[in-house]
């Protein structure tokens, strides 16, 4: 006889939460998947004490972007708080997941280390997780700039920038994890030993909510420069080009679909989960907000934001020499590229602040105005150090210079027309991201699809060169909440893997009969589409815009060529 207490599982809430940058979200969708609650806290506007800007303290160091652990802490009982005020039943929820912002380090005291294991429900979670928990108190965020001399160091630890990409999936990246841990062990060695165990930021929320030290997961853990993706170990050379004992502080990596335990018992006795309420492993904020969309191969997501973004997944591990390579969170042998361009939506404003004072309407009609590749005019714009090409600065071209010139060196000045400008300097950064994607081995067939999200996402001209250039159709996503339905979804097929199809009972056995459990995919493979068609390509664009692809990789090239190389500094940032 099944040892369950009960096969109805109608009536379970599966619970998501995102850790972000300046926002700390959470979800309930019940079994039809569907949303029953939402809430937010925002740490600008509802935690004033800690003086953030955008999610980091205003008071840090110049270049050392940092932001209290704390404040993360008392963020998670305030949401949770929220949720029940709002009347959602928490000890429906059978399982948790989640998902936090990629470039974080929480390094954790003895003392942090033994009120985790020990937490008391009469106390609110900050008070006992308080600044003496950490070392140091404050942790480095995502935009921290100072570990610089860490990355090169590093790279040349382990045999060069090459030989950490064949192992990580990336080069180093003053953000990352790797970096920012051999910068505090060389500059504060005292507080690198009063270090018990560290954790990224999703590892650190896997932490709360089990009231133990979570692992760190695949997925999350190939953006630290320290694990081998394809052996999915810490690597020995990583570990030792970065800080002594280091492997015991970070423990063994587990896989993104592996449970962490059960939720911890202040949890059940404050809010009352259920004790046997799941919290499976939480990742990163791109592989969640892959889950979410729960694509095909062939699918190629643009994000379209202050720093523009290309995620594409793939069944073999690509060669992403500028970009990162992860573990995909859903498919255990699949691989997740993700490359990263800084000149985005500033780039865009800027120029139509420029040409049409601000008013994008009036921008918009001069991308209609002009002809689908624009008469051969292409403008490559990097206002800001860019990672892939390493390159800085303006280059155009018209139809007429020949590439092998030297008049190609230095362009044109400035086109004929404002319209001929305004065109030019879009079709060049979607341009930039196909020839990007291309190289990093995506193959753009008759079934692919593009997804753009962002806030660029919502111009329809913008999104049409898109469709044109890498000829191919463009969707938009109708739910903002993707990284944070990604979470929810993964907690509701963990509840599946773990609890639905893993009881080996006869009872059981004979329900399910000889049908295999299924993979994430398949699990959801009905999930309502929300994906609303946005921008097809207009008949003809590929013989227009594939010379043009080609002539924009060359001017990546003599950017990149003229680039001080002093400069390049900044592709650690």
């Amino acid at each position: 006889m099944c040892h369950r207490p009960a096969t109805d599982h109608s009536k379970n809430l599966y619970l998501g939460l995102h850790l972000g940058v300046e926002r700390f979200e959470a979800i309930l969708i019940d079994a039809d998947l569907q949303v029953r609650f939402t809430t937010v806290v925002r740490y600008d506007v509802d935690l004033p004490e800690y003086d953030t800007v955008l999610g980091v303290s205003r008071n840090a160091e110049p270049d050392e972007f940092q932001v209290s652990p704390v404040m993360y802490v008392k963020a998670l009982d305030m949401l949770l708080n929220s949720l029940a005020t709002l009347g959602a039943d928490l000890h429906r929820v059978v399982a948790v997941a989640g998902a936090a912002h990629h470039y974080g380090t929480v390094f954790w005291s003895e003392m942090g280390f033994r009120r985790l294991c020990g937490l008391n429900s009469l106390s609110r979670l900050h008070e006992q997780l308080n600044e003496a928990a950490f070392v140091p108190v404050a942790s480095p965020s995502w935009v921290v700039r100072s570990s610089i001399r860490q990355c090169y160091e590093m790279e040349e630890d382990v045999g060069g920038s090459m030989t950490m990409v064949k192992v990580t999936g990336s080069k180093c990246f003053g953000r990352l994890a790797g970096p920012q841990i051999r910068k505090l062990n060389e500059e504060s060695p005292a507080e690198y030993e009063r270090t018990v165990r560290i954790s990224l930021m999703s590892s650190f929320l896997s932490s709360m909510l089990v009231g133990s030290i979570g692992s760190i997961d695949y997925s999350d853990g190939s953006g630290m420069n320290l694990l081998d993706i394809g052996r999915k170990t810490w690597s020995k050379s990583c570990l030792g080009a970065c800080a002594p004992d280091l492997k015991e502080r970070l423990m063994n990596p587990i896989a993104s679909n592996r449970l962490q335990g059960r939720i911890a018992d202040y949890f059940v006795d404050r809010w009352q989960f259920r004790s046997d309420c799941m919290v499976v492993s939480a990742t990163g904020s791109s592989a969640s907000m892959l889950s979410g969309l729960n694509l095909p191969e062939n699918v190629l997501v643009l994000l379209l934001s202050t720093s523009d973004k290309l995620l594409m997944s793939f069944k073999e591990r690509p060669q992403l020499d500028d970009g990162f390579v992860m573990c995909h969170p859903t498919n255990a042998d699949g691989y997740i590229g993700l490359i990263l361009f800084r000149n985005g939506s500033a780039v865009r404003e800027s120029v139509c602040d420029q040409l049409a004072n601000g008013d994008w309407t009036q921008f918009n009609e001069m991308l209609s105005s002009t002809p689908m590749g624009n008469n051969g005019n292409i403008e490559v714009r990097l206002d800001e150090m860019e990672y892939t090409p390493e390159a800085k600065g303006t280059l155009r071209w018209d139809a007429h210079i020949d590439e092998m010139s030297m008049e190609a060196l230095h362009g044109r000045q400035q086109f004929e027309d404002l319209q001929t400008e305004a065109r030019a300097v879009i079709e060049g950064q979607i341009m930039h991201r196909c020839v990007v994607a291309l190289d990093a081995g995506f193959k753009i067939q008759k079934d692919t699809k593009i997804i753009a999200l962002g806030k660029s996402s919502r111009n329809p001209q913008i999104l049409q060169i898109v469709a044109d250039v890498f000829n191919a159709p463009v969707y938009t996503h109708d739910d903002p909440q993707i990284t944070l339905l990604g979470a929810a979804y993964r907690a509701r097929y963990a509840f599946y893997e773990y609890r639905e199809a893993n009881c080996n009972c006869q009872r059981c056995r004979i329900r399910r009969g000889r049908q295999p459990k299924l993979t994430y995919a398949q699990f959801f493979r009905h999930l309502p589409d929300k994906l609303r068609l946005a921008a097809v390509p207009t008949k003809g664009c590929e013989a227009i815009y594939n010379p043009l692809i080609d002539r924009c990789r060359n001017m990546c090239r003599v950017l990149a060529a003229g680039t001080n190389i002093d400069e390049s500094r900044f592709r650690y940032e």
